[in-house]
């Protein structure tokens, strides 16, 4: 007679904490559908101020300043990305398993990448706005940080699944950790690395334009004065304009991803 399977008490264990949290966090925050709905009808209405009317029209004279802060704006997510994503492949020579020269090199290469992966890219800017002042550096230099964060921590997990082949035979031959770094393992990642640099392009786009409103350039700057100053033609317009951005950048980076691997 076959054996009785073990009850899933941990299954369920976990089902349950997880049902437990979800409560505790639906009742701290004190979400409420019927809130929600008595907040649709202004929800509606503002969005209708968004919209074209005789009395808020999409002047065409707004045009030259919002395509000069879209511009910006992907001038910022674009030298980010290429500047983290450049930033990270260093790092991975001592944050991973494979490369690193010693153990307590991937603890350290592993625990600066934790601890700077937890600092949300908003708070960064907000403080970097204060230190260098209002404009486009302090978003620059806050999607830096946080391009490199993504794009190291991906490129590293990838490092670690690569076929070791390649980089036994190199040395067994005699080559050093960075010959086998150049010629064995980033040849087998560079497909994934520039499909990880895409993406956080991407990411980039969306977060340099809610950067701005804390002052880090870019077209989001724009948006809160707009909102400030209760222009709701002007609103309508620069975020219609943001969606089709990203929505087009959205589609061409999905497209080249795919390509790439």
């Amino acid at each position: 007679m076959p054996a009785k399977p073990p009850f899933p008490w941990r299954g369920w264990l976990a089902a349950f904490a997880v049902a437990a949290i979800l409560a505790w966090s639906w009742r701290g925050t004190g979400f409420s559908l019927a809130v929600l709905a008595q907040g649709l009808p202004e929800m509606g209405e503002y969005l209708a101020r968004l919209t074209p009317s005789a009395e808020r029209p999409w002047h065409a004279r707004y045009l030259p300043e919002i395509q000069a802060r879209l511009l910006e704006t992907v001038r910022i997510a674009f030298a980010a990305s290429v500047i983290g994503s450049a930033l990270s492949l260093p790092f991975v020579l001592v944050g991973t398993r494979t490369l690193a020269p010693a153990r307590w090199a991937y603890n350290l290469g592993r625990g600066f990448l934790n601890l700077l992966r937890t600092i949300p890219d908003l708070v960064l800017a907000t403080v970097l706005v204060a230190a260098l002042g209002l404009g486009p550096l302090p978003g620059l230099v806050a999607l830096v940080f946080f391009t490199f964060g993504i794009v190291a921590k991906l490129l590293s997990d990838t490092i670690e699944t690569v076929d070791p082949g390649p980089m036994e035979a190199i040395a067994a031959a005699g080559g050093t950790r960075l010959q086998r770094a150049l010629f064995a393992v980033f040849p087998q990642v560079a497909p994934d690395y520039a499909a990880y640099t895409l993406y956080a392009f991407e990411i980039n786009v969306r977060v340099a334009a809610v950067l701005g409103l804390v002052g880090a350039g870019g077209i989001g700057q724009t948006l809160m004065t707009d909102i400030q100053l209760f222009r709701y033609g002007r609103i309508g317009l620069v975020v219609f304009s943001i969606f089709v951005v990203v929505l087009v950048i959205d589609a061409f980076s999905t497209w080249l991803r795919s390509r790439l691997v």
